[in-house]
């Protein structure tokens, strides 16, 4: 394939994928998912992935995708036949098809298409969020709210209100919400480096619409947000810093006994409740050296009472939100220790990068931190962001020391 026409074919097949993923993760929009997976897919053969795979030596996109895409998928399957078995349907599919979306990595083959894959996530979490606005605004102040509709039933958004010690929240929850912790970084770091109305604005609104998704974990980050960004961005003693910034978050809850934060944090909470219950049948899990070391494989559910009782309550589940005590259940720890190596070494990379991607560094820890209690990593949500990640690491650490130019001919910025 021409270069030029490589640009062109895989810069189309990006923001289609990026766009799918904001507003069809599920495929109910016109299967727009699908195409765009499709599309995708016939980009990363025509760039001859099998020959980037068996290169020497392997990059760290060529390790993560080999691990998460390839050896994980057949470890869980491999576990699913040896301790359960096709004892009922299987619906334990979402590890293995975040490992084919991680395949997309293959697609940022060069720093411009790194680039590209910026401006996709970008313009589509800014259209996300300018649609989580008008939802507000319309359900707030009356403005005609049929249309939402188009997106509560397609599943693909969820509109309502939540209470919390009497306190009335708005509950405008798209399924790609997660993401905006990457726009807010994003919209952070401009402000960090320009100054102006503008990017005030386009920054508040960032955090504003995370904030209205409603869950606990995205308020209480959306006020967090802002200095822990500066911290991990900029400061060098960032352990120490987050330690004494956490520590004054709980004095100065501690001292005013804000109504609202001991309804988020109440062990008598229903959602804590529950979590807390779940870390005994958890305890009783792994109390079995099988499952602690080799894990319980997919589809546990179908035989295990303990994983069943803790996901009676969710419709079609196969797992629980406390995803990291989920990967060592799954995968135990043979297979699960080097997956959070693998996290924590792309981390330490992605915070040496280059100044143009340094903000992804923040965006990834608190990403990370987030999935901690909802099942957000082995998902659209998780693994496209991973994927570009794993691709912009890997290029910008050939060149260390060089910074990258921007090309002005073939890009542009999106605001």
């Amino acid at each position: 394939m021409k270069p030029v026409l490589k640009i062109s074919t895989f810069t189309i097949a990006i923001y289609l994928l990026w766009i799918a993923a904001v507003f069809d993760p599920i495929g109910n929009l016109f299967m727009l998912r699908y195409i765009a997976l499709a599309g995708a897919m016939v980009c990363v053969v025509l760039s001859e992935f099998y020959l980037k795979l068996l290169g020497r030596p392997p990059s760290l996109k060529v390790v993560t995708i080999l691990y998460i895409s390839f050896l994980m998928p057949a470890y869980g399957f491999e576990m699913y036949a040896i301790r359960g078995g096709y004892t009922s349907k299987l619906i334990d599919t979402s590890y293995a098809a975040a490992g084919l979306l991680l395949l997309t990595s293959l697609l940022y083959d060069n720093e411009h298409l790194c680039r590209v894959g910026i401006r996709a996530m970008v313009l589509s979490l800014r259209l996300l969020v300018f649609v989580v606005v008008s939802v507000y605004a319309a359900t707030t102040f009356g403005l005609g709210d049929e249309w939402i509709s188009f997106f509560t039933e397609r599943s693909t958004a969820l509109v309502s209100t939540r209470e919390f010690a009497d306190i009335t929240l708005p509950y405008i929850y798209f399924l790609a919400s997660p993401m905006l912790i990457y726009l807010i970084a994003y919209d952070l770091n401009k402000l960090a480096n320009t100054l102006s109305i503008k990017s005030v604005l386009m920054c508040a609104f960032s955090i504003f619409a995370f904030a209205l998704s409603g869950t606990r974990a995205h308020i209480i980050l959306a006020l967090a947000y802002p200095p822990l960004f500066y911290i991990f961005a900029y400061s060098r003693h960032k352990v120490i810093l987050t330690f004494l910034f956490a520590l004054l978050v709980m004095w100065f809850v501690g001292l005013f006994d804000f109504k609202i934060t001991s309804a988020f944090f109440a062990a008598n909470e229903t959602d804590n409740a529950m979590k807390l219950h779940m870390l005994a049948n958890y305890s009783e899990m792994f109390n079995d050296p099988l499952t602690f070391i080799f894990g319980q494989g997919y589809n546990a559910h179908a035989w295990s009472p303990l994983l069943r009782e803790m996901i009676a309550t969710e419709v079609n589940a196969s797992k629980t939100e406390l995803t990291y005590i989920e990967i060592v259940r799954v995968y135990g720890l043979l297979i699960s220790i080097p997956f959070f190596l693998l996290l924590c070494i792309l981390g330490y990379r992605v915070s040496k990068t280059s100044d143009e991607y340094r903000w992804l560094y923040p965006a990834f820890a608190i990403y990370l931190l987030n999935s901690s209690f909802n099942p957000y990593l082995f998902s659209t949500n998780g693994m496209l962001p991973l994927a570009l990640i794993a691709a912009i690491v890997s290029l910008t650490g050939k060149s260390h020391n060089v910074r990258m130019s921007r090309d002005e001919n073939l890009g542009f910025q999106v605001e």
